[in-house]
């Protein structure tokens, strides 16, 4: 193990390939290093976690033949076995640490049954992230935006802003709206949703953008 970056994202040393970036299939923690996002509840607990349990082990990388080898961002997409067999996220889920996750509408992966069913028992048990510091919701949110800093200073660094809607932007569906998945949003010609617009919701926007199902 290289380093750990959060509780579902490591770094790993191959022997062929030198540092690579694992996103952790089936399971998802609350974000902490999401630019301009704040810290989500029990986010550092998970990173905390990751590392106790990982830091220094000599861990296998094991692919899945139903998914992806890599999501958008080049991360590595798989499971992680510790070295007495057990499978890190099964055991992160079912300790509370991070939750049962099915990207948007792909095929949940091999082992998501055993997933799920850690999940339950965390949920059951109230563990980590169930229990009443979250009570299970770990969203994060958009910073505030804050006064601009002097383009004369050193530090100064162009800070992207995400361009919201107008307000008078006609909402595809209107009222209380919700949706299942990305698929149900794009057969009801809803796409994209802004953050804000009726049915959005922070599991349809992956990448945290304040655009879902773009």
């Amino acid at each position: 193990m290289r380093e750990v970056v959060d509780g579902d994202t490591v770094k790993v040393d191959d022997p062929a390939l030198g540092a690579v970036t694992v996103r952790v299939l089936g399971i998802d923690t609350p974000e902490t290093v999401k630019p301009q996002f704040t810290v989500g509840c029990y986010g550092p607990e998970a990173t905390a976690y990751a590392n106790d349990v990982l830091d220094g082990k000599s861990v296998t990388v094991t692919l899945d033949p139903g998914q992806d080898e890599t999501d958008r961002y080049g991360r590595t997409l798989a499971y992680l076995t510790l070295p007495d067999g057990s499978d890190y996220g099964v055991q992160a889920v079912r300790a509370g640490f991070a939750k049962n996750y099915v990207y948007d509408d792909a095929r949940p992966v091999a082992k998501q049954p055993q997933i799920a069913a850690a999940e339950q028992d965390a949920k059951t048990s109230g563990a980590g992230l169930w229990g009443p510091a979250c009570d299970g919701d770990t969203d994060s949110e958009p910073l505030t935006a804050t006064a601009a800093p002097d383009p004369a200073t050193d530090d100064y660094q162009p800070q992207p802003l995400i361009q919201a809607p107008p307000q008078d932007a006609a909402v595809p569906g209107g009222g209380d709206t919700s949706y299942a998945n990305c698929t149900e949003v794009r057969a009801a010609g809803a796409a994209p949703i802004y953050r804000g617009q009726p049915g959005y919701a922070s599991k349809l926007d992956r990448d945290g953008d304040g655009v879902a199902c773009e």
